[in-house]
């Protein structure tokens, strides 16, 4: 416990911080959480607009229905 309270009061001390690697920490930090969030997240399985009965291009009407010019 002794060596928990040493730490915690070494942490008030003043230090000099590249800014470079301050931006460094703070997108590392922020891509981790977006990491964590996504492991942790309870909708692994949800697909959005996928088996939507669409072919691609705006028409809805399959292949056996179109007329095809040749």
């Amino acid at each position: 416990m002794e060596r928990i309270k040493e730490w915690w009061e070494s942490l008030d001390e003043d230090k000099i911080v590249n800014k470079k690697l301050l931006l460094f920490e703070f997108v590392a930090a922020v891509l981790a959480g977006i990491l964590l969030g996504l492991l942790i997240s309870p909708y692994r399985s949800l697909t959005i607009a996928s088996n939507n009965q669409n072919n691609g291009n705006g028409n809805s009407a399959s292949a056996d229905d179109r007329e095809v010019d040749e």
